[in-house]
């Protein structure tokens, strides 16, 4: 088997291919992989585990290893499926384990937390220069980047409640994040730290209102007064519309689920991700803007 840093920063393995046709991996999740690698080692037969990747970079989303009744070892993701001796196994764990470094700044470096001012409340930066964004902004960017990572060039560019958001993934390899005509430069070896940080990025503005929201007695009832206004809230933005009724149920439903008590951080922030999503792609253009408004002012708190 053999690992390589893919030029676009993604670690792939394989055996006898060539192009991309391989397991595609993040470069921060070779331990991860390397931990299950040995696990399935050590164990004599009828084992199976599936890593789940943090991104679909490759095609797929996880990493399946198994190992049969009669010894037979399979490595299989990304639609393609190699069987392993042992000793290739250990050889391939060791192998992830004692990568190159590649010089990437900490996800935290391209994404910050910020005071919230105006609906800002994280800061996009790299290169020296920076570009305070909206919950609701960092949330799309993260789907555009995602998007972007599966492409060979890519330019979208979004009007979010009045602010110009851009994202450009040039044949070379390099990316620009633009906000309101600011270009912050990433490459290759950048992209998947920076969707981390947007990721935590958003986690934290959302832990921060849910932590607002207390854990007394009277905590749901905190819940459910913000759930209440949102979903007042949105009906006065669609008024009358014939499609109105179903936006207010969607938003306050997935709203429900963003603030559960129940739910861990994780939850909450892919929640928050499909809302916005929901918002952009497939609510009526004139009510887009409003209620991405409204989601980056109630789901952050304001000292």
């Amino acid at each position: 088997m053999y690992v390589k840093i893919r030029m676009d920063g993604a670690l792939g393995i394989g055996r006898a291919t060539e192009g991309l046709g391989e397991i595609t991996i993040g470069y921060g999740e070779a331990h991860m992989i390397a931990a299950a690698l040995e696990k399935l080692a050590q164990t004599a037969r009828n084992y199976k585990q599936v890593y789940h990747k943090t991104t679909n970079i490759g095609g797929g989303n996880r990493v399946e290893f198994e190992r049969d009744e009669d010894g037979t070892i399979a490595i299989s993701g990304d639609k393609q499926r190699y069987l392993c001796t042992e000793h290739e196994v250990r050889e391939l764990a060791e192998m992830l384990k004692h990568l190159p470094p590649v010089q990437v700044a900490p996800a935290s470096d391209y994404v910050q937390k910020m005071p919230p001012q105006g609906g800002m409340c994280l800061v996009v930066k790299n290169g020296g220069k920076t570009a305070p964004i909206k919950i609701t902004e960092a949330a799309l960017l993260k789907i555009a980047m995602l998007s972007s990572m599966e492409s060979r060039f890519y330019e979208e560019s979004m009007d979010l409640a009045g602010r110009k958001i851009g994202v450009k993934r040039s044949s070379d390899l390099k990316w620009q994040v633009i906000v309101d005509d600011n270009p912050i430069n990433f490459t290759a070896y950048e992209v998947e730290a920076l969707v981390t940080g947007l990721h935590n990025g958003v986690l934290d503005v959302l832990m921060d209102l849910v932590k607002s929201m207390g854990s007394d007695d009277i905590a749901d009832i905190r819940i459910k007064s913000q759930i209440q206004r949102i979903e007042q809230d949105v009906t006065k933005i669609v008024a009358d519309h014939a499609n109105g009724r179903d936006l207010v149920r969607t938003v306050t439903r997935m709203a429900k689920r963003i603030l559960a008590s129940n739910e861990d951080a994780d939850s909450r922030t892919n929640g928050f991700i499909e809302l916005c999503k929901h918002v952009y792609s497939g609510v009526e253009r004139p009510f887009v803007g409003p209620v991405l408004q409204l989601i980056s002012s109630v789901f952050v708190v304001e000292r």
